[in-house]
């Protein structure tokens, strides 16, 4: 009876550590989800929604400036705010992880990149120009982008967990 007892003592704290694991896990894809997809379309219905009316007072061209690169404000002011509120209602450490995916997926494209030209160079200074070229066009946006929006979203999650810019809770005193 006592080595069933151990063995199913045993069993039950395997599971709980996949548990918690896989629930770690799917948390994190749930906040990769949001720094990455969300941002898109959070950007993408502030711009087409809400600004489009502002669009004959300033321009079109000059309305969609906010969201095009090299710098992308708009993507990443929501990235930031996006993980700033996201720690504030769940906690958790997901969220500071969530650049990680983004990085390895451009690095293996960076490192896999080959020049679309015969006589053009393959080389790492060459790969590096073709992912972030200072200026329009932007080829890689679909890759680059991600990446810039979850290390936004981590550093929102940072500036709440740090208490730099966190909000006046009720309980809290001035």
């Amino acid at each position: 009876m006592d080595t069933e007892e151990a063995e199913w003592k045993a069993q039950s704290c395997i599971f709980s550590a996949m548990k918690s694991a896989l629930r770690w896990a799917g948390i994190y894809l749930l906040n990769l989800l949001a720094a990455t997809l969300g941002v898109f379309v959070a950007t993408g219905f502030l711009l087409n929604v809400v600004l489009k009316p502002m669009a004959p007072l300033i321009g079109h061209s000059q309305l969609f400036s906010v969201a095009r690169g090299p710098l992308y404000p708009l993507s990443l002011g929501i990235a930031v705010l996006t993980g700033y509120i996201s720690y504030v209602r769940f906690k958790g450490n997901q969220r500071f992880w969530v650049w990680v995916l983004p990085a390895v997926y451009l690095a293996i494209k960076i490192i896999l990149w080959k020049s679309p030209s015969v006589l053009g160079s393959t080389s790492l200074g060459s790969a590096m120009t073709h992912f972030f070229p200072g200026k329009a066009p932007y080829p890689e946006e679909d890759v680059t982008v991600p990446l810039y929006t979850s290390v936004a979203y981590a550093f929102g999650a940072l500036l709440e967990r740090s208490g730099l810019f966190r909000l006046q809770h009720s309980d809290e005193t001035p």
